[in-house]
């Protein structure tokens, strides 16, 4: 599945400057101007004549009209669309939203579903059933341990209800719709792998007196917001959830925690450990 935030910036959509529109404009009037008042120049330098008053008023208002067309154009694109654009972009798929379900949820599955249509039978046509089933499906991951087996892996937001919320998936993926025939197929619930994170906080002068609260929390945010039954989790990624405005250095006493690359096992997720932030002082 392509991750839609490495795509490049869309041609339809324009970068916008006010300064750039604006000088457009008065370029343009004084062109015409010029033969019948020679001092046009001159005039559209005093920033309180009124004419250039009236030039940047026409330039905001251009700027906004394009904006909008930048914003009619984004609702299109599948990277871009949120809220009622992108339902209306899945309803072309035949995908409805879920109820309480985000729009990078929906997304998900939408970009499951285009690639369920190719054929069925495909990994993406087990995981858009799987995470259809029930909104408690945060992620699905398919594979086949052997040939003729596929084996359908769930990571479930609420342990509490992940027997019922397997079945639901089960009979989800054995209806008519979905049933692939002569594939044994199997529904199994992941396990989460806990991180543990020991990291050493070295502030800046001006880093917030409540600043480890608000990197434990950033740290809460970011598992919360995994999406993907990867393969592993690198230490990077934490550096990189660690180090914000106010941090002038992160390292790691415990190597152990987290590991350089934290691998993630078939069955497994990603789940964050104890944590432990140490304040290492002002550099």
């Amino acid at each position: 599945m392509i991750d839609l935030q490495t795509l490049p910036a869309p041609r339809v959509v324009e970068e916008l400057s006010f300064e750039a529109i604006l000088a457009a404009a008065k370029a343009d009037f004084a062109e015409r101007m010029r033969p019948h008042l020679p001092a046009i120049d001159d005039i559209l330098a005093l920033e309180s004549d009124p004419v250039v008053k009236l030039l940047e008023s026409h330039a905001y208002r251009e700027l906004l009209f394009r904006a909008r067309v930048n914003d009619a154009a984004r609702a299109h694109l599948l990277a871009f669309a949120t809220g009622t654009d992108l339902d209306h972009l899945a309803a072309l798929f035949g995908v409805q939203r879920m109820p309480g379900e985000t729009d990078e949820r929906l997304r998900t599955r939408l970009q499951l579903r285009i690639a369920a249509l190719g054929a069925q039978g495909t990994r993406e046509h087990y995981e858009f059933h799987a995470m259809t089933a029930s909104p408690q499906v945060r992620a699905a991951q398919a594979s086949q341990p052997q040939p003729g087996c596929v084996l359908v892996m769930l990571w479930v937001t609420d342990q509490a209800q992940a027997q019922a919320v397997r079945q639901l998936v089960a009979d989800a993926l054995n209806a008519d719709n979905a049933r692939m025939l002569g594939v044994a197929l199997s529904v199994a619930v992941a396990v989460p792998r806990p991180i543990a994170i020991t990291a050493r906080i070295t502030r800046t002068r001006s880093a917030p007196a409540n600043l480890m609260q608000q990197l434990a929390d950033r740290l809460t945010a970011a598992f919360a917001s995994m999406g993907t039954m990867a393969t592993s989790v690198a230490r990077s990624y934490i550096t990189t959830v660690l180090h914000v405005e106010g941090v002038h250095a992160v390292d790691y006493p415990d190597a152990a925690a987290p590991q350089q690359l934290t691998p993630i096992a078939v069955g497994e997720y990603p789940a964050l450990g104890a944590v432990q932030l140490i304040d290492a002082g002002v550099v």
